[in-house]
């Protein structure tokens, strides 16, 4: 139950994939601490408090340091796919130096990471988790009550989703975060609990997926509209920056169409 031995040695094989410069690894990686810090939470009356509060920390830490690769290589990729056939000279000159500084910050990011992956608090953090998965540190109810854990914690987290929803972009995103919450906890207990894991978990990746697409490009909008008061360009590029922003801001609004619908989905 809970799943913790295969999604730590998946995490560890993602973090080698870094070092040997795997594709799509850091993101991997990322969601897999993830994973990990989402049973911790949503299944934290299973094992003993401060062990779980400790490894949920430091697999934090590890997240930030996976988040600020990742976030970087994102909006490298979003600058890159907004430009089409019909687009200026001026302003492709403009998002490409855009999506190139988001580049080089991707750049130092990942060469901070690999240097703390190489480093000896990586490697303990490594075997301690390992440790962990094998044997976990169970309280009572862990170890008497599995499954009455199991389902009081869905049902708590299932409500969080319902109760975070909310109009301001920071709202949605605490509702996207506990709709991933809620989907990776639901994910780890599909082999005990079945059909009803599986349900659970596809609506809150409905609502995290809507609601995550919907946050970036919300935020590559204000980046572009940012950066083009930032810098020194021409009306030409300036004007098709905005109308840039103007179309992300559109699908943005786009991808919460039956968001309503999506959140019912997620019951208590």
């Amino acid at each position: 139950m809970y799943a913790l031995v295969g999604v730590s040695a998946e995490l560890a094989e993602q973090l080698v994939a870094i070092e040997t410069g795997g594709e799509d690894a850091v993101h991997q990686a990322r969601t897999r601490v993830r994973r990990l810090r989402s049973i911790l939470s949503v299944y934290r009356s299973a094992f003993d408090r401060e062990q779980q509060r400790a490894m949920r920390a430091r697999l934090k830490r590890l997240g930030e340091r996976l988040g600020r690769v990742r976030d970087a290589e994102v909006r490298a990729r979003d600058l890159d796919g907004l430009l089409g056939a019909e687009s200026t000279p001026e302003l492709v000159d403009a998002v490409e130096a855009l999506a190139a500084e988001a580049g080089a910050e991707h750049d130092r990011a990942l060469e901070g990471l690999l240097e703390h992956l190489h480093g000896r608090a990586h490697r303990t953090l490594l075997a301690d988790l390992q440790a962990f998965a094998a044997d976990p540190p169970l309280a009572k109810p862990g170890r008497k009550h599995p499954r009455r854990v199991v389902r009081k914690g869905l049902a708590k987290a299932a409500r969080r989703v319902r109760k975070r929803s909310g109009q301001t972009l920071e709202q949605r995103h605490e509702t996207r975060k506990a709709a991933r919450r809620l989907r990776y906890a639901a994910e780890a207990v599909v082999d005990d609990l079945g059909r009803e894991a599986v349900r659970i978990a596809a609506a809150a990746e409905a609502v995290q997926d809507a609601l995550g697409d919907h946050r970036d490009l919300v935020l590559l909008a204000r980046h572009l509209r940012d950066k083009a008061d930032e810098q020194q360009l021409s009306a030409s590029a300036v004007a098709g920056i905005a109308l840039l922003a103007a179309e992300c801001d559109l699908r943005a609004e786009e991808l919460l169409a039956g968001l309503d619908d999506k959140l019912a989905a997620i019951e208590p």
